[in-house]
């Protein structure tokens, strides 16, 4: 998951090389994408989502899409073994579009499950992310890094993305939004969905 243009893909990318075996699986729409993968002996399913501020999709659009793989996963006893959130460093500021995003994925994942929450910064010089890095910490991403949540550094080669994949071990859980909706919960009154604009849900009509 992530912001539009923050390497989503490209960090799936370099996880599922053709020399690695990647196969794209049956499940994709327009906002959700699974790949399937092998790496030192082990299978790995990877989703990829659309950008949470894609300028041409609702952001209930493609909370919608997300939450209902997430059911569909839930139902089937999977369980996820973590969340990557990729986020572009390009200054201190967050527009009010990524502190949505965020905001979102916090109230998604729930803080039962923040330690399976990788926050991955890309595209990125050295002396730049260090400094922008710390303030993220103490302000946005300060909540769900105290929750468990840890921050990352992609470097866009493979081995730095297998190496943020395999320091999740293979600890799963499930996530806040699969057990509230597991319960019959609504989604626009889950704690995610009750934070979009109400405009939002003009696409679950």
């Amino acid at each position: 998951m992530g912001e539009t243009q923050s390497g989503i893909y490209n960090f799936i990318n370099k996880l599922t090389k053709p020399e690695k075996g990647a196969e794209k699986l049956s499940y994709h729409t327009e906002n959700v994408s699974a790949y399937k993968c092998y790496y030192a002996g082990q299978r790995f399913i990877l989703v990829a989502t659309s950008g949470l501020n894609n300028g041409e999709l609702l952001q209930g659009a493609v909370f919608k899409a997300i939450a209902t793989w997430l059911k569909d996963a839930y139902r089937k006893s999977i369980k996820l073994t973590g969340v990557i959130y990729t986020h572009t460093i390009t200054d201190n500021s967050m527009s009010p579009a990524d502190v949505r995003s965020f905001k979102l994925l916090h109230d998604l994942c729930g803080d039962k499950a923040a330690d399976r929450v990788r926050l991955v910064t890309t595209m990125s010089d050295e002396s730049k992310v260090i400094q922008v890095e710390e303030t993220l910490k103490k302000t946005h991403w300060q909540s769900l890094i105290k929750a468990g949540a840890r921050s990352e550094r992609f470097d866009n080669t493979s081995e730095r993305a297998w190496i943020i994949i395999e320091d999740l071990e293979n600890t799963r859980k499930a996530l806040l939004l699969q057990e509230e909706l597991n319960k019959g919960t609504r989604l626009e009154d889950t704690s995610a969905g009750k934070h979009l604009w109400p405009e939002e849900w003009v696409a679950r009509k």
